[in-house]
């Protein structure tokens, strides 16, 4: 899944189809190869089937319900075997006393969507004490699984991921967060305490699985789009919007608002919104939307809705919400001169190997790169 937006005439298309509009086949204006293509990097093959099947009435190609059928049998088998190796990590995490909280991609589609397969994501994203960092890594130790080569850093990633490649040859991938953002301004918007307060049972993951309650989700759902993906309008994010949006009675809209701006981000919030009401006719409250849509430009996070925001954007912003000059100085060093296991690996080089006697010249080497790329606006 790409992030990407479609072109127009495309984009309204499948909006229209997403919100349950028996969208005829000429209106996509696309060769059906194309149109696979689009719906497989979209992430949208199994919510595109669903439609299909709901409208059998109009006339679309035969070789396209082949087609989507067969990949979303594909998707559901590989997903049952997700489904296992998920129940048996939360299994194996509650001996250790740890029970994280599910979110994003992987708790939308188990708490939100009607076959789970029809929510695609590369990666299982859980929330965690940062005193449970260790225990985490035992347990999933013990599993098999593996850390890729990271570069390690307490205020750069605030994260790590874990991953293992099962018997069937499906790669398993757990990000296990103890902030939901590597960005200083959302950091720490949602403590672990304050979400698991009111957490909420995922069954559909086992007796120990739980996610973020209803008005948690919605704002990550919200403000994931802008932290992680410089403000990609991704029509399965819409959609995921759409969908928690359209859960909240009046009263809890209401409650939705008073969290987006103790949280400081009611902004991006009246934003995503706004967004998921004009592609997917997404039903909100008109008070909500009016004082949500009262632009708040005091807000650090609504920097993060301009447009064509670059690394350097996220550098400055990321800077800018760390309170001491200290952090910020160490972030800088976690980012030019991480610890010497990760540059040695980085360079192809063993910890234990005569190579890391290069390690004085390897930093040096990196040092100058993260200038150089630096003053040049790349990553």
């Amino acid at each position: 899944m790409t992030g990407a937006t479609l072109a127009s005439p495309a984009t309204d298309c499948f909006a229209a189809l997403l919100a349950g509009h028996a969208t005829p086949w000429s209106a996509f204006r696309m060769l059906p190869d194309e149109f696979l293509r689009a719906c497989n990097g979209e992430g949208l093959t199994g919510l595109v089937y669903e439609r299909l099947r709901s409208h059998v009435d109009i006339d679309w190609p035969e070789e396209i319900h082949k087609v989507l059928a067969r990949e979303t049998r594909a998707r559901s088998a590989r997903e049952l075997i997700r489904q296992r190796e998920l129940i048996s990590v939360f299994d194996e995490l509650a001996k250790e006393d740890v029970y994280p909280i599910v979110m994003k991609g992987t708790a939308l589609a188990y708490g939100l969507y009607e076959n789970p397969s029809s929510r695609p994501r590369i990666d299982t994203d859980l929330l965690i004490r940062r005193n449970q960092v260790d225990a985490v890594r035992r347990v999933m130790d013990r599993k098999g699984y593996t850390e890729p080569l990271h570069c390690d850093g307490e205020l750069l990633f605030r994260q790590f991921s874990l991953k293992k490649i099962d018997e069937f040859g499906l790669v398993h991938t757990f990000d296990f967060h103890w902030k939901i953002s590597t960005q200083s301004v959302f950091a720490d918007m949602l403590p672990f305490d304050e979400v698991a307060a009111v957490a909420v049972e995922l069954p559909a993951l086992g007796v120990h699985a739980r996610t973020a309650g209803p008005l948690h989700s919605l704002l990550l759902a919200c403000i994931h789009p802008v932290m992680h993906h410089r403000n990609d309008e991704s029509l399965i994010w819409i959609y995921d919007v759409h969908l928690l949006a359209s859960r909240l009675s009046e009263r809890e809209f209401e409650q939705f608002t008073e969290l987006a701006f103790a949280k400081h981000v009611s902004t991006i919030c009246s934003h995503q919104l706004t967004v998921a009401r004009k592609c997917l006719g997404t039903r909100i409250p008109v008070s909500a939307m009016t004082r949500l849509g009262a632009f708040n430009a005091s807000e650090p996070s609504a920097a993060y809705l301009g447009p064509n925001r670059g690394w350097g954007d996220e550098l400055i912003s990321n800077m800018r919400g760390l309170p001491r000059w200290s952090d910020r100085l160490r972030l800088m060093r976690e980012m030019a001169l991480p610890g010497p296991t990760y540059v040695l690996k980085a360079y192809g080089f063993a910890p234990s190997s005569p190579g890391a006697a290069l390690l004085p010249a390897l930093y040096l080497h990196r040092l100058f790169s993260f200038c150089w790329k630096t003053l040049a606006g790349r990553k």
